[in-house]
């Protein structure tokens, strides 16, 4: 039987060779201690969310709050697949792609705590009620910026990510007054931790050694991704329309008020500003620049 002309056509990709050799000694402790320190949402007791007596607004708002949160986790996963299989195809070190899978199975499960502290609260929302999110968080699966850099730097950009997002993870643990919702939080940080060591060892090992327009590419896209969708009511409210702003901030408020692990919304830039201050000097030595980004550093230089 002769191969149909769409087999002969469609190029199938190369695994081999397939390199069992531990390269980089430091990237594989990393997945060692994903395995030593594995943990499982369900193990959680949640009863103390289910049995507080909290106004019912107050209950809508943390359920609303922390399925935002359980999207944003689930949608570091088609992120996560799409570097596992370049890291496949690209016969990358065995480390590289089991700590890419150990980051897939991680942020799966940050999705599940997620959503079961909302399930606690007023019931987990499959999908967003507000059209705004709707249009925005899509925005997460749009691979083209990650896909006009290289391999490590493409990394590099979501690994900064990580490092803000733990910023006002940080914030949300200490907000939280129930142990259910600070054992989650202080779960997912020591999770969040590791990628963000990950994060440090790519630019030690890979940063000297990307082009003058991976660099250039880096810090523009980081601040585009910060700009375009994550200050549009996923890390601030700032960006949102005034109605849909007020609305949301004014939930966002009420979760953080009652302890339920969120961030206020009149905080949350000046998190954001120490948190990519902090960035631009981690990365200023390999001479990538990450340009203004209004929202943020003129508020922050205000706020200061």
């Amino acid at each position: 039987m002769q191969p149909s002309l769409l087999e002969e056509l469609t190029p199938v990709p190369n695994p081999y060779p397939i390199r069992s050799e531990v390269e980089y000694h430091d990237v594989w402790r990393l997945c060692v201690q994903a395995r030593e320190l594995a943990w499982d949402p369900v193990s959680i007791d949640f009863s103390d969310l289910r049995d507080a007596d909290l106004p019912a607004e107050v209950r809508a708002a943390g359920a609303e709050w922390w399925s935002l949160r359980a999207w944003m986790e689930h949608g570091a996963v088609p992120y996560g697949t799409e570097r596992l299989r370049e890291a496949i195809f690209r016969h990358e070190p065995f480390e590289i792609k089991q700590h890419i899978t150990n980051f897939i199975a991680e942020e799966l499960r940050h999705h599940e705590a997620s959503f079961l502290i909302a399930n606690g609260l007023d019931g987990y929302h499959n999908e967003p009620r507000a059209e705004y999110f709707k249009a925005i968080i899509p925005r997460f699966h749009d691979e083209r910026d990650e896909k006009a850099m290289s391999f490590y730097a493409g990394l590099a950009v979501n690994t900064l990510f990580e490092q803000l997002s733990g910023e006002l993870l940080q914030a949300r643990y200490e907000n939280a007054r129930f142990a259910s919702v600070r054992g989650a939080c202080q779960l997912i940080l020591r999770d969040e931790a590791r990628h963000i060591q990950f994060g440090r060892i790519i630019m030690r090992r890979f940063f000297a050694e990307l082009s003058a327009d991976d660099r250039r590419l880096l810090g523009e896209k980081f601040a585009k991704k910060l700009r375009g969708s994550l200050l549009n009511g996923v890390y601030a409210v700032v960006n949102l329309p005034p109605a849909e702003r007020e609305r949301a901030g004014r939930n966002r408020a009420l979760a953080a008020e009652y302890g339920l692990g969120a961030t206020h919304p009149d905080e949350e830039i000046a998190i954001i500003k120490r948190g990519l201050d902090q960035i631009r000097a981690d990365v200023a030595p390999y001479d990538v620049v990450i340009p203004e980004i209004a929202e943020v550093d003129r508020a922050g230089a205000t706020a200061h």
